[in-house]
């Protein structure tokens, strides 16, 4: 993709260094454009040496030969600001250029991402809002600022977002919005089944397909409700439109998901649930002297074949099948047993599988499809998932 990169003068223009060396890393041709006060707090020669590519600063600058910024308004497939102060702001809401860089806004046709920061109540003054409003009338996505400290020392929301969360913002700019106005329910991550307080019973999963398929569903439009375990959160920036809801064990999963399933139209099982959980659980640690020599255990509630139960042909139901042999026969099994619409099997053993960066699967569906997806990381694998999801959630309606 064809990205132009503005950089405005604010202490998080470092930032935009690793957003620059991230979106290159992944493929991207990237064009950097500054403004005079950016060249204050980060050199020219930094983004030069990780585009390759000549900046550009002044309006008499031609880094695409002569008039640029009419020759990259063309060129670019994504303009992105960061970090976008509140003079950056102003100057493209007021349709007012003064440097390269908002002169070129202002000759682009395409797909806008503004990522401010600043300090929060330059963030919170009614200026500021009533121009980021005037920009997002515009169709320009302003992705941030989040909480947190600023440079003064302060707290609140004005700190640039994290560069990987708007890395993925701006490679989803230009994708349709094809989940847009659809609630999604997504489960990921192990559960935990206490013995006692610092025993249970558990898995290896760490729930990052879930994170995945969750972030990925919000990108593409969708208002998403995420159940997970304890360890289902811990991979990043969730996008504003995931809502987070932690749990520990497979009977408060499927609590949960009981309780928000009637509003939603498609549910994703990625969660690895614990089969069983011990009988009884002990309030206090248990002593090695005190531990028996077995442990009685009960059968967890199946969360997604009740779902299947209750709503298959009502509710779009997506199941994801851990499977160390016979994957396809397996998994196949699951979808028909279960009603499912579409099951994600996913061999694991030695070297694939909980924890691992590479992901390998197979999307099965019920109208006989089997669409193979063997990716270098979770979340491209998400990507193509979805993507798939798409095609099929098309096929048929659903409340």
């Amino acid at each position: 993709m064809r990205i132009i990169v503005g950089v405005s003068g604010g202490i998080a223009a470092y930032k935009a260094a690793i957003v620059v060396s991230s979106l290159v890393q992944r493929g991207h041709q990237v064009q950097i454009l500054m403004t005079e006060g950016a060249e204050k707090f980060i050199q020219p020669l930094t983004f030069e040496a990780l585009s390759g590519r000549p900046v550009g600063v002044l309006v008499t600058d031609q880094p695409a030969g002569p008039i640029s910024h009419v020759k990259l308004g063309k060129w670019a497939e994504v303009l992105v600001i960061v970090p976008a102060t509140v003079g950056i702001m102003s100057r493209l809401a007021l349709g007012q250029p003064t440097d390269l860089l908002s002169l070129t806004c202002m000759s682009y046709r395409g797909p806008v991402v503004i990522a401010p920061a600043m300090e929060p109540k330059m963030w919170l003054h009614p200026r500021t809002q009533e121009h980021v409003a005037k920009l997002a009338a515009d169709d320009t996505q302003i992705v941030g600022p989040v909480a947190g400290r600023v440079a003064s020392g302060d707290e609140g929301v004005g700190r640039l977002v994290d560069p990987e969360f708007l890395v993925r913002a701006i490679e989803h700019a230009p994708i349709p919005k094809a989940l847009s106005g659809i609630q999604v329910l997504v489960t990921g991550g192990a559960t935990w089944e206490h013995f006692d307080p610092v025993r249970a019973i558990t898995n290896p999963a760490t729930g990052r397909m879930g994170f995945e398929m969750a972030q990925e569903a919000a990108f593409l439009g969708a208002r998403v409700i995420y159940v997970h375990g304890p360890r289902g959160a811990d991979f990043g920036t969730l996008h504003p439109s995931v809502t987070s809801i932690p749990v520990v064990s497979a009977r408060d999963m499927r609590h949960v998901v009981w309780d928000v399933v009637g509003s939603v139209s498609i549910v994703v099982a990625t969660a690895a649930v614990s089969d069983f959980r011990p009988t009884a659980s002990a309030k206090q640690k248990l002593h090695k002297s005190d531990i028996p020599g077995y442990w009685e255990v009960t059968a967890n509630p199946d969360i997604l074949a009740d779902l299947g139960q209750e709503y298959g042909g009502k509710k779009f139901l997506v199941g994801f099948a851990a499977e160390t042999d016979n994957v396809v026969a397996s998994a196949q099994g699951k979808l028909e047993a279960k009603h499912l619409n579409v099951i994600v099997a996913n061999p694991v053993g030695a070297s694939l599988g909980f924890g691992n960066y590479e992901h390998h699967a197979q999307i099965i569906d019920k109208f006989g499809g089997n669409t193979a997806i063997n990716e270098e990381s979770k979340e491209i694998s998400a990507q193509k998932i979805w993507k798939r999801l798409v095609e099929l959630y098309g096929q048929e309606p659903y409340v």
